[in-house]
């Protein structure tokens, strides 16, 4: 597995070095040939549209009409306006997909989205050779319906921690990565000098990003662990607490509680006043990020040190894609195609969505982007949802703190050690149990906030949630998601 995974990311890395209920389409259409072909393009946005939003895609239309004869209508939409739309057949003509938002393989199975597995190679080559070898992503039953937006595949968890007091008050080296429980001695080392805080301070939710050490099949309670890839258990589903792993990283905390690392109230509270003053805290990145870097906003210069990644599944593979709508004619697929292979060759074109305006909004400095002050008030948005990270600038915290202009190479290449998910893209059908699958759900919910902050004893906790889950039907969904499983892996043959 590993040498078909380091085959895929070298072809991927010079990839990266060589470019740094439906309605029908309306047909009225510009007597002028040479007039744009206007798309409609659906993203994703959870917050506001940002302010300078309307005077960017106006420069970025008149530059896309210019170089391939297309403009675009960026319509936002939260994930439970995609679902309305798509269901009442509102028109577009490329629309953003993935696995948490807009159900890619759903959609795709549903027959919502244009086959476009002979356009890409015709007519977009360039667009073609810059997914590639990532095409499986965007790929349902041996046909091609999405453009992959390449960005961070692998889920990478990180302790972001304040180095100014680990490495330079207190002279102890922070690796690149670690085990979970390693943290421990730094934790000891801040209670100590600040006997009246916290320095693991949370909220009910726990710690960002713990739960990327296994995939999840049946809502967070049957699982299957990443130690498991490319094992004889690596499609076997099992309840959370048979994962190591993730019981060894509950174990830690609830030491951690017990020890006044962490907040007494942490089970319960949704607040957090040491707002990003805290000094360890936990979050899901990529190799080389640093956009929690900036001592300004931060209070403290920071370091990141991985403890759980890469793990890889296809949920984590579709955070972003572009699907086109299957009403849409021939000749507005071949103009999203074309959009698209614009937002992966041109990187000035692919850095104005990204960021803003040059100049306004953002300034190149050595080969990265620095934001400017105008630019995170009024352009500041994930740049996933405008296209493919890794056609565009890294962002670099300041001058000062510089982001590796060659970043994505280094991430791409890091993925030759990631563990690779055995469920090949498997969505579990909870249907045929859901009688059991309520109950079960708010057991675990009545535990969960004291387990992930390391309130309760987390052996203990589970061996009661054990007992109440078998009463209730747990044996029944485990089975039902073992056979779902394995009769979509035998149909993968």
């Amino acid at each position: 597995m590993r040498k078909s995974i380091f085959n895929l990311v070298m072809l991927t890395a010079l990839f990266i070095s060589n470019f740094c209920d439906i309605k029908t389409m309306p047909t009225a259409e510009a007597a002028d040939s040479a007039e744009p072909i206007h798309l409609i393009w659906w993203t994703y946005m959870s917050t506001d549209v940002p302010n300078a939003m309307s005077e960017v895609l106006d420069k970025a239309n008149a530059i896309s009409a210019e170089k391939i004869g297309v403009t675009v209508d960026m319509q936002f939409k939260t994930a439970d306006q995609f679902t309305l739309d798509l269901n009442t057949g509102e028109y577009y003509d490329m629309t953003f997909s993935s696995d948490w938002c807009n159900d890619f393989d759903k959609n795709a199975r549903f027959g919502y989205y244009y086959d476009i597995t002979e356009l890409i190679q015709s007519e977009t080559p360039a667009l073609y050779s810059a997914v590639d070898p990532w095409w499986e992503i965007g790929t349902l039953n041996s046909r091609v319906y999405g453009v992959p937006m390449l960005k961070d595949l692998g889920a990478e968890v990180f302790f972001r921690l304040n180095s100014d007091f680990f490495e330079i008050e207190k002279g102890l080296t922070l690796p690149e990565s670690m085990e979970f429980e390693d943290l421990e001695p730094l934790l000891k080392a801040w209670k100590e000098d600040h006997p009246n805080e916290y320095p693991l301070y949370m909220t009910q939710n726990g710690l960002s990003g713990m739960f990327q050490c296994h995939e999840r099949i049946v809502g967070t309670y049957l699982v299957i662990p990443y130690s498991k890839a490319g094992t004889p258990e690596g499609t076997k589903i099992i309840p959370i607490w048979e994962d190591g792993e993730y019981m060894n990283m509950l174990r830690c905390l609830h030491r951690w509680y017990e020890l006044g690392y962490i907040n007494p109230d942490a089970a319960t509270t949704t607040d957090m006043p040491y707002s990003l003053l805290t000094p360890v805290r936990s979050g899901t990145a990529w190799t080389g990020y640093k956009g929690w870097s900036n001592p300004e906003t931060v209070g403290f210069n920071v370091k990141l040190v991985r403890y759980l990644g890469p793990n890889m599944s296809r949920a984590t593979q579709q955070g972003s894609l572009i699907a086109i709508n299957a009403a849409a004619s021939e000749e507005h697929v071949k103009a999203c195609l074309r959009y698209m292979e614009l937002l992966y060759t041109d990187q000035e074109f692919r850095d104005l969505l990204a960021y803003g305006i040059e100049g306004k909004h953002f300034n190149y400095y050595e080969g990265t982007v620095i934001r400017t002050p105008q630019g995170s008030d009024d352009y500041l948005m994930d740049n996933f949802v405008t296209g493919p990270a890794i056609s565009a600038s890294v962002v670099s915290a300041s001058e000062n703190i510089l982001a590796d202009k060659d970043q994505w190479k280094n991430v791409y290449a890091g993925y030759e050690n990631a563990r690779v998910s055995d469920t090949r893209g498997f969505s579990f059908d909870a249907e045929p149990v859901e009688a059991y699958t309520a109950a079960l759900y708010a057991v675990w919910q009545n535990y969960y906030s004291e387990l992930v902050t390391g309130t309760i004893d987390p052996d203990q906790a589970m061996a009661e949630i054990q007992d109440q889950m078998q009463r209730i039907g747990l044996d029944q969904v485990l089975a039902e998601a073992q056979r779902q499983l394995d009769d979509y892996l035998d149909k993968m043959k």
